[in-house]
């Protein structure tokens, strides 16, 4: 008879090389790894906004990014990250992040503000309409500020069409 050595449980040093390994391979993403929950991501991204109200919108900026970095699907954290570049006046990078959210959430509406700025800063306006118009459609009761904002542009939009075209003003 030949007795069979016992199988034996993965040792601890062997679970976090696989665990390690997985994160290599992108089977996770930092978050998972790190085993934080997306209720403390958003807790720090509160946080975030919070100095960035402040004022210290670089030092939110890294927050925002180090956020993505450990959840990088999450639509809101890349928005947050637009959000700080577009106070900081950087567009070409705000306009990159706000596509970024875009991907992981066609209808995430404060992206679609946000790109819809950038839009109308470049001088695309059926670009910016269409997301506006598209942010409206889903915040219709306009509960969200991006929202209030995006249907305030439209409405300078109009004005400034009808003047244009010699309309009275309603």
């Amino acid at each position: 008879m030949s007795a069979k050595p016992p199988s034996q449980a993965p040792s601890a040093e062997s679970r976090q090389q696989e665990e390690d390994a997985r994160l290599i391979r992108g089977e996770v993403t930092l978050g998972e790894f790190l085993k934080m929950p997306q209720a403390t991501l958003y807790r720090w991204a509160q946080t975030a906004h919070q100095i960035m109200q402040a004022g210290k919108t670089a030092q939110a900026l890294d927050i925002f990014k180090g956020l993505v970095a450990a959840s990088p699907y999450d639509s809101v954290l890349h928005c947050q990250v637009g959000a700080a570049y577009m106070t900081l006046e950087r567009f070409d990078e705000a306009f990159d992040a706000f596509e970024q959210s875009l991907r992981f959430n066609t209808d995430n509406g404060d992206a679609l503000v946000g790109r819809g700025e950038i839009f109308l800063r470049r001088g695309n306006v059926p670009a910016a309409l269409t997301d506006f118009s598209r942010a409206i459609q889903n915040d219709p009761s306009l509960q969200r500020r991006s929202t209030q904002r995006a249907r305030g542009t439209l409405l300078a939009l109009k004005q400034q069409a009808d003047r244009v075209q010699g309309k009275p003003a309603k």
